[in-house]
């Protein structure tokens, strides 16, 4: 007799073999089991027959398990390389997009770099235009200062300025420069068309009279004989410069005492000092230059 158990199927079927029975064309081999009820059977030929097909059905469960795994290892394979392709895929559109992206960005800095320079060219050119436009600049004003300076010279050289009179309360300036050229100069008749006294009032001191000649002739003869005329009396008489020539005046002062002292006749003028009739010229003193 065969027992109950022996007619069962003998294989488990698992999830991964019918997942493969479903998807591929693999079947596995059908166990047939042949029945021995009709044989006539020693009890120990019946035994021996059972413990054969149990042993076959322990190998073919065997058997199926190691291809249950190896289905299993092959689905895993598969999703793993289906995850490559798809992590190759996302890298590969990531490396397309860093590339597009790296080509817009030096495209970027090519056109950045153009507009720089353009704009360093048109810098350059702002640059040299306005130094052309200062230089421009400072030589009119250099020219409009020259003209101030030649047409304000013009007008103080009908002036002289006078020191040493006393300062009276209401007092008639053009009076008392008269009394000091007829006195000192013996000139009578001289035309003056103003005199007043400039500068702030200092406590024990005169101020200076500045007066206006109608004729420069006039004016000339004072100033030429005054240091003589004038000398020991406390008096003294000098040109009405601008304010630019006194200061030039002022930074010349030592050459001009230095070469009276060397017997040479230095002279201020229009704003150049004359030595012996020279022009000097601070930075090439060896070369004179006539007057």
């Amino acid at each position: 007799m065969t027992s109950k158990k022996a007619s069962k199927d003998p294989v488990k079927k698992s999830p991964q073999v019918a997942k493969l029975k479903a998807s591929s064309n693999f079947s596995p081999p059908t166990l047939r089991h042949r029945t021995y009820s009709d044989v006539p059977l020693h009890t120990s030929q019946e035994q021996s027959i059972r413990d054969l097909q149990a042993s076959m059905d322990l190998a073919f469960q065997k058997v199926y398990e190691k291809v249950d795994s190896i289905l299993l290892n092959q689905e895993e394979i598969k999703e793993r390389i289906t995850s490559l392709e798809r992590t190759q895929r996302d890298l590969e559109q990531s490396t397309s997009f860093l590339s597009t992206t790296v080509d817009e960005l030096q495209a970027r800095q090519t056109k950045m770099d153009a507009d720089t320079d353009q704009l360093r060219k048109d810098m350059d050119e702002f640059l040299i235009s306005q130094k052309a436009i200062q230089n421009s600049n400072e030589e009119t004003l250099k020219s409009i200062s020259e003209a101030q300076q030649k047409a304000e010279r013009y007008s103080r050289s009908f002036n002289l300025r006078f020191g040493g009179i006393e300062e009276k309360q209401n007092e008639d300036a053009i009076s008392e420069i008269k009394k000091v050229l007829s006195k000192y100069f013996n000139m009578n008749d001289v035309t003056i068309e103003n005199a007043h006294r400039i500068g702030k009032h200092q406590a024990g001191k005169s101020r200076h009279i500045i007066a206006k000649f109608l004729f420069r002739p006039e004016r000339q003869s004072i100033l030429t004989k005054a240091r003589r005329s004038l000398e020991g009396t406390g008096y003294f008489i000098t040109e009405d410069m601008t304010p630019e020539d006194y200061r030039k005046k002022s930074k010349l002062r030592p050459i001009m005492n230095a070469a009276f002292l060397e017997g040479k006749r230095p002279r201020f003028r229009n704003g150049q000092l004359y030595i012996n009739g020279n022009l000097y010229v601070e930075s090439r003193p060896n070369v004179p230059t006539r007057e």
